[in-house]
């Protein structure tokens, strides 16, 4: 078997390297069509097709209901799946009314990709507006409905990867962050985790506002030196792309919240994705909401994990494309 380098090199995607190493593992033929995008896979008389993270596990009304986060909202509370209050904003004004009935809330695009202009928690009514703007900027959307407001939930973020009945991985999702030494600024703690990261082909932690913003709500900036031992937490979003990390943590997690990330799954009518659930004890049956559904999940999650048992998500999957009819 190839090393994953070698099968990234190939792919020129870090996700699609995992299918190929898949694809090897169970005698599925494949052939890079567009390098770092598009692979052809080939099993006795059946082919298919993945385009950088994306399988043909999801249909086309499923893919545009997860896109735009507002219907994904609409969609599971129609079920009465538990999601987050949740309003489109259209103006300015918008934006100050949400934040003056929930205070603690997320500004969001209705639309976007790794987390790409979203703020959570702003605190005053000037930062409000700045973050309508920052997501009218990054929104993907081609529609009127380019920003969301939501109200924000506090507890641990968690991925659950399902494919058709069967959640085949967990993640706890970490937010940035560093431990103090008693020595170093934060700055330069942020600087030795970055090259940690990228020996492991991580992306950085983000230096930004909203760097910022978290620091000076702990009363301290980039020049405190935290005590030797001090976990500092850096953001409020968990993305890997902007310095998150993951433990593997299936053996923690009650059938209760498995249940709900399958129904939810099969609720936007799809057959393999990824669920953000946010909750404060996944040991037990507790009060959750579903954040979001990933019709594209990223793999690295799974793969790159800070704790636990790495679990190979893609063989699973590769091996349902290759078995199934869907």
């Amino acid at each position: 078997m190839k090393t994953y380098e070698q099968y990234l090199k190939d792919a020129g995607n870090v996700h699609l390297a995992y299918y190929l190493e898949a694809a090897d593992y169970l005698d599925v033929e494949y052939k890079i069509l567009v390098k770092g995008l598009l692979a052809d896979f080939k099993y006795k008389d059946k082919h298919w097709h993945i385009i950088n993270t994306v399988t043909p596990l999801i249909p086309a009304t499923s893919t545009t209901i997860c896109k735009r986060k507002h219907l994904t909202n609409i969609v599971l509370a129609e079920k009465g799946l538990p999601v987050p209050k949740q309003a489109i904003l259209f103006s300015h004004i918008d934006a100050i009314k949400f934040y003056g009935e929930y205070k603690d809330i997320v500004i969001k695009p209705t639309q976007q990709l790794g987390g790409a202009g979203v703020t959570i928690l702003p605190q005053t009514e000037e930062q409000v507006l700045k973050a309508y703007e920052k997501a009218l900027k990054e929104t993907q959307s081609k529609s009127q409905s380019k920003v969301i407001a939501e109200e924000f939930i506090h507890g641990e973020n968690y991925r659950f990867l399902v494919l058709d009945n069967e959640v085949i991985g967990v993640v706890r999702r970490k937010a940035a962050h560093i431990v103090g030494n008693g020595k170093n600024t934060i700055r330069e703690l942020i600087v030795t985790k970055n090259e940690e990261r990228k020996n492991s082909l991580l992306k950085p932690i983000q230096l930004d506002n909203e760097v910022t913003l978290k620091l000076q709500r702990e009363n301290l900036n980039l020049e405190s030196i935290p005590k030797e031992g001090k976990e500092v937490i850096l953001r409020y979003n968990c993305n890997l792309t902007t310095g998150g990390t993951t433990q593997e943590c299936m053996n923690e997690v009650h059938d209760y919240y498995k249940q709900i990330a399958i129904k939810a799954v099969k609720t936007v009518g799809s057959k393999f994705a990824g669920v953000d659930i946010i909750t404060e004890n996944i040991g037990k049956p507790a009060k959750l909401v579903i954040n979001e559904i990933n019709y594209n999940p990223g793999l690295r999650l799974h793969y790159k994990v800070n704790e636990g048992n790495v679990v190979k998500v893609a063989i699973p999957v590769m091996k349902y494309l290759r078995d199934k009819e869907y």
